[in-house]
């Protein structure tokens, strides 16, 4: 047991640093390519960092584990969207700019909804995949419509060497990457198995935290900048790629069949919850507060004794 709790926090640190390397990697290559710096952190940074979720996910999803495969997937976007924004909000209050309202926070409900009425009825098949893969583009296209232009004026990239020398970190990360998701798979699985813990809470509580560690640092220290634009701007874009592009790859590669369905009764309603809540507080004043702040850990802590004690759930369907 013990070595099995060591792998896994080995792999989640091994995550976590290489997530590290891969987002340091972006902005130097961005610049040298003459690309906008808030384009890099919607779009660039935030894909980097859902590369967590994709490999355990992926992973999981190859290994027959499906409730684990969704349940990092939701989890994860919980996590961030509640934990993450409160611990945010509380070093300092988020002033929201209206494009990220607007734009980000309706697209990240909406594939949360999608996601609910594709899995409704217990598979999440290939051609499920497609679809939320294919809903992910117009986002894209919405984002890089108005953000996807070059500066006018980029700034100087540095020379050639330190270049390549980002491309490679960037390179290794993703190695890196990879690697801890097998590691924190292969000790989380086994030491959960020893403790009785069911594959669903594994994914959604334990996995879920571990690989939304790299949002977490990226959003704390955008926060800590006077930079609430860029920590909303990528705690959201990273949810919306997470539900969309890397739940609909790993279903690609292997459909989804849920043994558990409590992701349907529990994860997903409580994911909705929080995304519309956050609307509502950040609708208000275009700020999220400290009060509010307050209000999203509650709603943190209270999803997590749900999947502790099941009855505690406040709806039945």
């Amino acid at each position: 047991m013990v070595l099995n709790l060591v792998l896994l926090l080995a792999g989640t640190a091994l995550l976590w640093l290489s997530s590290e390397a891969v987002v340091r990697s972006v902005p130097p290559v961005a610049r040298r390519l003459g690309v906008g710096e808030l384009t890099v952190t919607i779009l660039g940074v935030s894909v980097f960092s859902s590369l967590p979720e994709l490999s355990v996910s992926a992973l999981a999803a190859l290994r027959g584990n499906p409730d684990v495969s969704l349940g990092n997937v939701v989890g994860s976007n919980f996590a961030t969207l509640t934990f993450v924004t409160a611990l945010c909000a509380l070093i300092a209050p988020l002033n929201m700019r209206q494009e990220i309202r607007d734009r980000e926070s309706s697209w990240m409900i909406l594939s949360s909804v999608a996601v609910l009425l594709l899995a409704a009825d217990g598979t999440l098949s290939r051609v499920d995949g497609l679809i939320l893969v294919g809903l992910y583009v117009p986002y894209l296209w919405a984002v890089l419509s108005v953000l996807g232009k070059p500066d006018p004026a980029p700034a100087r990239a540095g020379n050639r060497r330190r270049f390549w020398l980002s491309i490679g970190m960037g390179l290794a990360g993703v190695a890196g990457v990879i690697a801890g998701a097998d590691l924190a798979l292969r000790g989380g699985q086994a030491f959960a198995e020893r403790l009785g813990i069911p594959p669903l809470v594994l994914g959604a509580v334990i996995f879920a935290f571990g690989t939304s560690l790299p949002e977490m640092a990226i959003a704390v220290t955008a926060t800590l900048r006077r930079k609430a634009e860029i920590s909303m701007g990528e705690i959201y874009s990273s949810n919306i790629f997470t539900a969309l592009a890397v739940l609909g790859i790993c279903c690609m590669l292997h459909p989804l069949c849920l043994a558990d369905m409590r992701v349907l009764r529990i994860d997903l309603p409580f994911l909705i919850l929080a995304g519309v809540l956050v609307q509502i507080f950040i609708t208000t004043g275009m700020v999220l507060s400290r009060k509010e702040a307050v209000a999203m850990l509650g709603l943190y802590v209270y999803y997590v004794l749900v999947h502790l004690k099941p009855e505690l759930v406040p709806w039945k369907f």
